[in-house]
Order: C-alpha cells, then sequence, then structure tokens
C-alpha cells in the first residue's frame, strides 16, 4: 500500500474542507489568481476522488476517506447552490481566462527562470483547466472551447516534449501516478519514453 498516498489524501481532506470555507466566507473576494481563486475547491474535488480510488485498487479500507470526502463536497454543493448560476458564471470565466493565457504560456514555457517557480505554476495552470472543463460541462456548451485547447494541446506537447529532460531536472514532482493519464503533462516520464521510441 503507497503510505505516502495515504497520508496525502488525508492532509488533502483537511485542505479541501479549508478551501470549501474560505472559498463560501471571502465570496465577495474571488478572483482568478487571486488568494481566494473562485476555481479553489475544484482540484481536490476532482482529484481527491481518483486518488482515493488508487488506495481502494490497493485493497486500502478507505471507508472514513470517503465519508469524509463526500461530507465535504455535499457542503461545496452547498456553496454552489446559495450563490447560484452567479458562482458557476465565475467559474466559466476563470476557465475562458485560463484558457485565453495558455497560448501565453506555451511561448515562455521553460523559458522563464526560476524553472523551479515556472515550471509548477505552469503545469498547475494547464491542470486547472483540464478540472474546470470536466466541472463545467454539465453547465456550459464547451465545444468550441474543448476544441481551442486540443489544438493548443498539440503545440504545447511538442514544446514539452523537446524540454522533457530540463522539466524532469527542475520540477521532478511532476512525476507523480496520482494524476489521471489524461493529465499527460503530469506524467513526464510516459513522454521521455515515447519521445525515445521516435
Amino acid at each position: 500500500m503507497d503510505d505516502k498516498l495515504k497520508e496525502q489524501v488525508a492532509k488533502e481532506l483537511i485542505r479541501y474542507e479549508k478551501i470549501v470555507e474560505e472559498t463560501d466566507e471571502h465570496y465577495d473576494e474571488l478572483e482568478p489568481y487571486g488568494r481566494y481563486p473562485p476555481d479553489a475547491p475544484y482540484g481536490p474535488k476532482h482529484l481527491l476522488s481518483f486518488r482515493i480510488g488508487l488506495l481502494e485498487a490497493e485493497g486500502a479500507d478507505c471507508t472514513a476517506f470517503r465519508a469524509e470526502y463526500e461530507r465535504i463536497t455535499r457542503n461545496l454543493t452547498g456553496l454552489e447552490e446559495r450563490r447560484g448560476r452567479e458562482y458557476r458564471t465565475r467559474l466559466f470565466e476563470a476557465l475562458r481566462r485560463d484558457i485565453d493565457h495558455y497560448p501565453v504560456f506555451i511561448s515562455y514555457f521553460t523559458y522563464l527562470e526560476p524553472f523551479e517557480l515556472e515550471i509548477p505554476q505552469q503545469l498547475a495552470i494547464r491542470s486547472a483547466i483540464e478540472i474546470l472543463l470536466t466541472e463545467l460541462e454539465r453547465d456550459f456548451d464547451l465545444a468550441d472551447l474543448k476544441t481551442k485547447v486540443a489544438v493548443l494541446d498539440e503545440v504545447f506537447r511538442c514544446k514539452y516534449s523537446w524540454e522533457v529532460k530540463k522539466i524532469l531536472e527542475y520540477y521532478p514532482e511532476a512525476e507523480t501516478l496520482h494524476f489521471p493519464d489524461r493529465f499527460w503533462w503530469r506524467h513526464p516520464s510516459k513522454i521521455l519514453e515515447e519521445k525515445r521510441q521516435c
């Protein structure tokens, strides 16, 4: 069993609850890239469920983790219901802002120093896009945005592949099995292996 992952999930559940509370308490201060980003609860919402599933696949008893995750997610649902459509619209605006910024970060990817700070920040933006595309597909027609991201991903993947050794050197934490496969930018070793086979 992955004891590190178990510890990580326990810590992330505490963080998830705190983020949901802060998002509600500081709703009027929500600002993309600010202290209280509107999309902050959704990384934990989507990734914790996946990570608990990894532990369950290893045979771990995650009954308590699942119960806590579901309780916090119900709190988030309550927040969404209280804040209504306006909150979902804020999330959509955050998604569009990240996608609008995506070509810029591709242009500067692995060029801005210090690399150990810039690379994690840029990969976090791409992860936020993926999470919000999943979260908002029940509320909005995202077909055009998904097409735009797919086109940009082709460019980003090419550049990422070219710079994969630098990514592993300056941000080894990018390599993690605790992200779904569709988060390919969080699996640089797989990209490196593909590059070697070409």
